[in-house]
């Protein structure tokens, strides 16, 4: 019983996975911004997965509670699980077309979200070669 609440009780593998979604999600509005820089009265959107999760109560700023019952009020795995990517525009300001995209910007979100979900990816592949490690007793 101990041992299945250590393996696959834990938020971490959904925290995992929350990211590599949110990464994703805003890898494609970077792109997007990017292709639309030109284009008049367009302005440049984002979305910040590290807020959303301070919301959720999760990190630093937010209360980590833990609940042994699932009819406790607190912080529960579900707060994370049905986090969706909240969009909001840029404040940025606007050129003469009113466009506010700010290419410089953009090619630097766009690396450092690639570095992020790079991160996230290896410490899913890390959290789960130590599990198999417990597992099979077989030191990494």
């Amino acid at each position: 019983m101990l041992l299945d609440r250590i393996l696959f009780a834990d938020k971490t593998p959904g925290l995992l996975k929350k990211g590599l979604d949110f990464q994703s999600a805003r890898q494609l509005l970077v792109a997007n911004n990017i292709s639309n820089m030109e284009t008049p009265g367009y302005k440049a959107v984002d979305v910040d997965f590290a807020q959303q999760l301070r919301q959720a109560g999760v990190g630093k700023g937010g209360l980590n509670l833990t609940t042994t019952n699932s009819k406790h009020v607190g912080a529960q795995a579900d707060a994370v699980k049905n986090m969706q990517p909240e969009v909001f525009e840029e404040q940025d300001a606007a050129k003469s077309n009113g466009n506010n995209v700010n290419v410089d910007k953009e090619m630097a979100k766009l690396a450092e979200t690639q570095l992020l979900y790079n991160t996230i990816a290896q410490a899913f592949t890390k959290r789960g070669s130590t599990l198999r490690a417990a597992v099979t007793e077989i030191a990494q």
